[in-house]
């Protein structure tokens, strides 16, 4: 009898899931036919020519056409929701998964069922610990997912977690009465009374059955039977509120929604998650998501190399061997200030670079593919590893951080608990474009020409105009806020460093060697010196010659032709008062408000003085806006920027989330609003978001950080902003080299402008004060070195600065050649001796010009 049971039983699940599956997946060669997507601008679409479809067909069997225009044709397995890409134009099909990857030797458990996933999400549960989970076990292994067609793509919509009820549907209490009635009595099978009798204990005294704990697999056949009775949740939840047992939660709560969407737009993949449309449980909130890890991934036997946007960008070798170092992992505009660091972010301190640019990309021999991070880019961060760690493949993708999690600790007494706590989801987009290059156009020189035509044509960058110089920016540093004492009583003074006067003095002397097309950026000169307080209002500091003295200058730098950005920091506050209240206008993380950054004792490396509060992104329009109230008449020309095209967080209350999506877009705002408002712009740091702002760029990356996994640090982001705007890298004077000659070639194979920070007074002036080190900057030290330098550097870079670079290559260790759209070429030899180029010797730290104007 029981025998029979059983089978019963497995008849009414079988039954069950097959209609399940039946409604979920969509049967392979429903509606093949998908309308074409939109062209894109004829650059951006490369150079070779389609071809017919059906070549490629004996490479798709079993797959589903989703979508398919003039380049592309979009595939979809229709029973593991895995995607290939056909490259009309190269004859490559990229897939979202390795195809030989139950060959994979290296991968277990986790790691090989990965191999099949499209995304991976990392969730909490209430006590704040963390867990992995993918859509291919969690979903697709389920059979847990509907696949939708889309007017030029496909979106697939999968349920994680087991969505299969659970206790919730078996009452914990039930009356001996409605058991019978509603139960038992409608159950024919004597055995099938017995398993579901067998799970409950009767209370002889209150005449109610109470439910027994029950494994998962029971839970399922009880549910089954309950159902098929027609005794359904909803009667559970009465009977439980009836005997006051509660609402019961079922045994599987993590649970997400995730729906995922593939399109074609012209030439390119778009990659999109309908943020909105997510859902995960309170018990257990979402994290973060990863993308399409293992989309292109290349096996133990490709070559070509992945490409990651560390500082001026990186190469890492495929399959380098490298697995005794970290994986890459790279937050887009750096970290988040307003979050606590987690433990699991400690490998984020090797980092020495911002990445600036939301890219990345891999070259698999002669093709290659390039992804754009068009939505979500401030809330993403790169990831990229070898093969042989975890698994035999190279891969690099994105990942979103989504709701960021933070432990609060509560005292009582002697008693100290970590309690998680939870911003609102993000809300905004995510939305990754990949492009496909084949051919010539397949490197890290195709990319970088690719994201410029891209941002060209979406207005973010234009050409500059020929000049007969190339810049020469300089620095310098008016008053720095210092500690005095009078009578015993400390007090904050502001002390001088570059009068109005001395400005002047300077500029001069620089004219008198030769240098021109000067550009200067003047800190330090209103609000209290160097770290100046709240900047709603003007007070141009005194001690260097007043408003009289500074509307000398203006004046004097109008005459001189020479281009003024006074510096202003914004989202950097360095005290409290001047209108400015912490935990009214600064940045908070829920009960964390006023949220300031403190300097690092350089001996011990523990936390030291403050350094900055961080406004709330909130208040940057209002505080702008009385800015540029004072600063309009002074008619200086120029701003220059500290900070707004450096630094990005998120401000969490009670009352909402400013997520850092929304901040970037709260900043380029502002940013426009200044543009118009104080004309020039210098930007410091140079995020993609004000690219279409500047005029100037300091501080870009010209270094990668130098990481362990990595094998080469490229100029990545001077081939795709040189042309269109100036820049430079971080101060000479102050270059980690400490070495004029490798500063030259560095200066010579990026193509940046000349860069110093000086001050007039002698170095001892800022001896025993917050700002050593700026001790060797003194600009008699530097005058006459710094005019050699830009004359040299002058001479080579004047009449490409309005030109693309075409092309960057290493011809050997430590030498590279620099190509522009006018046919001049600047080859560059780092090492301490001669190097054989192009049938000559190229000699030790020095460079050769080449190449033909058209």
């Amino acid at each position: 009898m029981r025998s029979k049971t059983r089978w019963w039983l497995a008849g009414l699940l079988g039954v069950w899931l097959i209609a399940f599956a039946s409604f979920q997946i969509m049967k392979p060669g429903d509606d093949r036919e998908a309308a074409g997507a939109a062209k894109e601008p004829a650059s951006l679409t490369g150079d070779h020519k389609p071809v017919e479809s059906a070549r490629f067909e004996s490479k798709t069997e079993g797959l589903n056409l989703m979508a398919e225009n003039e380049y592309l044709a979009l595939y979809m397995d229709p029973e593991t929701t895995e995607i290939a890409v056909k490259d009309k134009r190269g004859g490559r099909t990229w897939h979202s998964n390795p195809q030989d990857r139950d060959e994979d030797k290296k991968a277990e458990g986790v790691n090989l069922e990965n191999l099949s996933a499209q995304f991976s999400i990392v969730y909490n549960n209430e006590k704040g610990q963390t867990f992995y989970a993918n859509n291919y076990t969690e979903a697709v292994k389920r059979k847990q997912f509907e696949i939708r067609k889309t007017d030029g793509g496909a979106k697939v919509v999968y349920q994680l977690g087991n969505f299969q009820k659970g206790l919730e549907a078996i009452p914990q209490f039930i009356s001996k009465e409605r058991m019978e009635r509603l139960i038992l009595s409608k159950i024919q099978e004597e055995a099938v009374k017995f398993e579901i009798e067998k799970r409950f204990f009767l209370d002889e005294e209150t005449q109610v059955y109470k439910r027994k704990e029950m494994p998962e697999y029971v839970v399922k056949d009880v549910v089954a039977i309950l159902e098929s009775v027609g005794y359904t949740a909803q009667e559970a939840k009465k009977d439980n509120e009836m005997n006051q047992a509660g609402e019961q939660q079922s045994a599987a709560a993590a649970k997400f929604t995730i729906p995922i969407e593939y399109l074609l737009d012209g030439p390119n993949l778009i990659v999109r998650v309908p943020v909105e449309e997510i859902r995960d449980t309170k018990p257990f909130p979402i994290e973060s998501i990863q993308l399409l890890e293992m989309f292109g991934a290349a096996g133990t036997k490709e070559n070509g190399y992945m490409f990651v946007p560390d500082g001026s960008g990186a190469l890492i070798r495929l399959n380098n061997g490298k697995t005794a170092a970290l994986p890459f992992g790279m937050p887009i505009y750096g970290k988040d200030r307003t979050l606590k660091e987690k433990a699991a972010e400690a490998e984020f301190k090797e980092f020495t670079a911002t990445a600036r640019l939301p890219v990345f990309g891999m070259k698999k021999g002669d093709e290659a593919f390039f992804c754009i991070i068009e939505d979500g880019d401030a809330i993403a961060s790169v990831h990229a590893d070898i093969s042989g760690r975890v698994n035999s493949y190279n891969r690099v993708s994105a990942q979103f951080l989504l709701k960021p999690m933070e432990l609060f600790t509560y005292r009582a007494g002697s008693v100290k608990k970590d309690s998680p706590m939870f911003p609102e989801m993000y809300r905004g987009g995510i939305k990754l474009r990949y492009a496909f290059m084949a051919g010539e156009s397949a490197d890290y020189v195709g990319m970088a020409r690719y994201y410029q035509d891209y941002l060209v044509q979406n207005g973010k960058l234009t050409k500059l105009e020929a000049s007969q110089d190339t810049p020469f920016v300089l620095e310098l540093v008016g008053s720095i806020p210092v500690r005095d004492t009078f009578l015993g009583i400390p007090y904050r003074s502001v002390k001088p460093l570059t009068t109005f006067k001395e400005a002047e003095t300077i500029l001069r002397m620089l004219k008198e060697n030769g240098v021109g097309s000067i550009k200067l950026r003047y800190s330090g000169w209103f609000n209290g010196g160097l770290a100046h307080h709240y900047p709603d209002d003007i007070d141009v500091d005194a001690a260097l010659g007043g408003n009289k003295g500074f509307k000398q200058l203006v004046a004097y730098a109008k005459a001189q032709n020479v281009e003024l950005y006074p510096d202003v920091s914004f989202l950097q506050v360095y005290r409290s008062g001047h209108g400015f209240k912490p935990s009214r206008d600064g940045a908070s993380f829920l009960f964390r408000d006023g949220i300031a950054q403190y300097k690092t004792d350089p001996v011990t490396a523990s936390r030291g003085d403050l350094d900055y509060y961080l406004l709330s992104p909130k208040k940057l329009s209002g505080l702008v806006d009385e800015f540029l109230r004072d600063y309009r008449p002074w008619e200086a020309g120029g701003i220059s920027l500290r900070d707004l095209g450096d630094k990005l967080h998120s401000d969490v209350t009670s009352g909402g989330t400013t997520d850092r999506q929304t901040s970037a877009a709260l900043i380029g705002e502002a940013v426009e609003m200044l543009k118009e408002g104080a004309g020039k712009t210098m930007v410091n740091g140079g995020n993609a978001g004000v690219l279409p702002y500047a005029d100037v760029i300091v501080n870009a990356p010209t270094r990668s950080s130098g990481l362990n996994i990595a094998d080469e640090e490229i100029p990545f982001y001077q081939m795709v902003v040189h042309g269109y705007i100036d820049y430079s890298g971080s101060p000479i004077n102050l270059d980690r080299d400490q070495s004029a000659r490798a500063s030259l070639l560095k200066t010579l194979e990026t193509g940046s402008s000349v860069y110093y920070q000086w001050f007039y007074k002698q170095g001892s002036a800022v001896r025993d004060t917050d700002f050593n080190d700026l001790y060797s900057a003194s600009y008699e030290d530097w005058l006459d070195e710094a005019a050699d330098y830009y004359r040299e550097a002058n001479a080579v870079l004047k009449d490409v600065r309005n030109q693309r670079i075409v092309n960057h290559e290493k011809l050997a260790a430590g030498v590279f050649r620099t190509t522009y759209e006018n046919g001049k070429t600047v080859t560059v030899n780092y090492n301490a001796s001669a190097v054989a180029v192009d049938g000559g010797l190229l000699e030790a730290e020095s460079y050769r010009i080449g190449g033909a104007k058209r």
